[in-house]
Formats: C-alpha cells, structure tokens, sequence
C-alpha cells in the first residue's frame, strides 16, 4: 500500500485529480449559481452584490496568500488549507438563505479557490509534465461541473448544489497533498553589492561577497507603468467576464431555455477550450503577448455584441459555446504569461495574486453597477455596456509593450 501511494505521489494521475476537482468545485460556483439564487427569490441587484462578494474578499485574500507562498515556499501546503476551508465554507452555504449570510460565505469560500488558483497554474507551468496535458483536465472537470451543477439546480432541492461543492473541494485537497515533493521553485536574485568570485575585485586581493538568495521587494513590479497598465486592463476585462458570467444564463432563462439545457449549453462551450489549452505550447509562447492581448480582446468585443443583438436563444447559445471559454481561458493564459515577462524571478506568485485581486475589484465594480442596470433595463442593454468596455480594453492594448524575454508554456 505504501509502495503504490508512493507511485501515486507526482504522477500524472495526481495532477489529473488536482486539476478536474478543482475547475469542477469553481463550475459549481460560477455556472448556475445566479439561476439557484433567482430560484430563491434574489433580485437582480440582490444577486450581483451576493456573486461579486468573492471579488470583495479577494481584494486581501489573494495577495496575501501570495505572498505567503512566495514567502513561505510551501504553496502546495497553504493551498491545500484553503481547500479544506472551501469544503467547510459550501457546507455552510447549504444552510443560508438571508443575503448577507451568502454575501460572507460565497466571498470567503471563492476568494480560497481564487488564491489557490495562481499557485495551480505555476505548478502546471513548472511540472514534469506540459502545461496543456494537464489544464485540459480542468477544463473536463468545469465542463462537468457545469452539466452536473445544472441537472442539480433542476432536479434535486438547492443545497445539493453545496454539498457537491463540499465533496469536490475534499479531493483537491487530496490532489494538492500528492501531487508531488517539490514546491514552486524560486530562482536566486544577485543583490547589487555582490560580485562574483572572479573578475577585478578577486584580482585585487578584496575580499569577495558571495551571492546570496533573496527576493526583491513587491514595490518592484508596482512602479513599472507597464504591470499598471496590464493590471487595468485586467481589470476592465475580468470585470465584464464576471458580469457576463452572472447574467449569460439570466439571459438564457429570459429565452425561456431550461435550466439543465443551460447547463448544458454551458459545459460543450467549456469543453472547445480544449485545443486552445492543449495545444497551448504550440502558439502561447510563438506569438507575442501583445497580438494575444489584441486578438482576445477582439473575442470579447464579438461575444457581447452577438448577445446584445440577440434575437433567440440559437443567437445566444452559439457565441457562447465558440467563444466564452476561449476568450476567458485566453486571458487566463495571458496572465501568466504577461506577468512571467514583467516581473523579477521569485516574485511571479505574489504579481499574480495582485493581478488576481485587480480583477476582483474590477468584478465588485462593474458587477453592483450591472446589477443597478439590470434592475432597470433590460440585460441585452447591459451586454451593449460590455461591448463598449471590451473596445476600450482593446484601445488600451495598443499602448502596452511587452518584451517576452520567457518562455512559459514550452
């Protein structure tokens, strides 16, 4: 039994698990979750407040837990914590109804996955195995989460929806725990003062300075006017991307599209990010950050301006299928890739979880004000909002230089 745990412990398979219950936990949370709490009689602007709490709570909890990996050097360890607390957190969900109860616990409870989720793309980046081979199971796991999620809503009373989360998130913390010995690596920065152990100041009989490991400080990134822009840009985009995740299946439901078939719809558009993630090695790093930027950004523009001039649930249902999950796995992938390029070595974790909480306020934001127009207008108009925020981001990218000096999906 050892011998065979010990097998287990790195493998393939280990990866497998970390990744499918972990996208599968967040579907649970993100794909009909706005649908459960409408069938529970929340309002628009009710919901949005309850589905932007994890935005909210990322603002501390992200950054934080970054720098504590980063810190710490055991992330595998810190997220394996928050895994559990997402276990006990769905549990507690199971038993609320009143907003401000929903509002805390759907917060902590998302703001756990949201933390863990920069340190599962580093250790995908930074396995023994390619990065596509490996996400592609997260995308399985959101697709089937999406499609359980929805028969769930439809079929079964409401906290079933938690109690799925409870169980899903019990395996990632079994994935965290065995998906192998070594943490994320950090390579050593050679501080200013320091010289090598050759060179003129050897020859001249001084005393040398060996190179000591040590991170630079987090200000570094946060003065290079480049990562501020590419952190509004995150901002502006992520911010439309929870809308657009909180009101597309409104939408479907205003086409009178059932519950399980949104789901559905939901889990095949999940399931085309599939090429886009496994063969991620052969364009990610081929094309520059900046013509993915711009290309993405172009996706998001098409996919809100198909769903505000929608005239049927086909005109809906189509765009989302070819084009959400690619837009969002994209930027997903840009993140990691963009943040590699402009940061020091040692501090890609922390940048990331800034990043991350960036767009946590970009989804507070924009999602209570969504929900405002929502509560006045119809969501067809809302999605013409996002359309004109997805131009803007992509007027923006004009302006960003990045010189991918790294490559990360190779």
């Amino acid at each position: 039994m050892k011998n065979l745990f010990a097998r287990y412990r790195g493998s393939y398979i280990s990866y497998v698990t970390l990744y499918f219950f972990a996208y599968f936990t967040l579907a649970i949370f993100s794909s009909v979750l706005p649908v459960y709490l409408t069938d529970i009689g929340k309002s628009a602007g009710e919901m949005s407040f309850i589905m932007s709490s994890s935005s909210f709570f990322c603002l501390a909890a992200v950054p934080l837990m970054g720098y504590l990996c980063d810190r710490t050097q055991r992330p595998r360890l810190i997220s394996s914590i928050l895994s559990a607390g997402m276990a006990v957190g769905s549990l507690a969900l199971a038993a609320s109804q009143k907003t401000w109860t929903l509002f805390l616990l759907q917060g902590l409870t998302m703001s756990f996955f949201s933390a863990t989720q920069t340190v599962s793309e580093q250790l995908a980046a930074k396995s023994p195995y390619r990065y596509g081979v490996l996400r592609v199971w997260g995308t399985l796991g959101y697709a089937t989460g999406a499609q359980a999620s929805g028969l769930a809503v439809q079929i079964f009373p409401g906290p079933m929806l938690f109690f799925m989360a409870a169980a899903s998130s019990a395996f990632t913390v079994f994935g965290y725990s065995t998906i192998g010995g070594k943490e994320i690596p950090i390579r050593p920065v050679d501080k200013p003062d320091t010289f090598p152990l050759h060179g003129p100041f050897h020859k001249a009989g001084l005393p040398p300075k060996k190179t000591e490991n040590h991170l630079p400080p987090v200000t570094s990134f946060l003065r290079d006017p480049r990562f501020l822009l590419y952190m509004f840009i995150t901002f502006v985009v992520m911010g439309c991307a929870a809308v657009n995740n909180t009101y597309l299946p409104l939408l479907l439901k205003d086409f009178n599209v059932p519950t399980g078939a949104i789901g559905t719809a939901l889990s095949v558009g999940t399931l085309v990010e599939i090429p886009v993630i496994l063969f991620s090695n052969k364009f990610m790093d081929k094309f520059s950050s900046k013509t993915l930027l711009l290309s993405t950004m172009v996706i998001f523009a098409a996919q809100y301006l198909f769903y505000c001039t929608a005239a049927g649930p086909w005109a809906v249902i189509i765009p989302l299928v070819l084009l959400k999950a690619i837009a969002t796995t994209l930027m997903m992938m840009l993140n990691l890739k963009v943040v590699h390029n402009l940061v020091l070595p040692g501090l890609a974790t922390v940048a990331l979880s800034i990043v991350s909480a960036c767009n946590g306020l970009g989804s507070i934001i924009l999602q209570n004000a969504g929900g405002a127009f929502a509560n006045r207008f119809p969501i067809q108009s809302l999605y013409l909002i996002l359309t004109g925020f997805a131009l803007l981001s992509l007027l923006l990218s004009l302006f960003l230089r990045i010189e991918d000096r790294e490559k990360v999906f190779g």
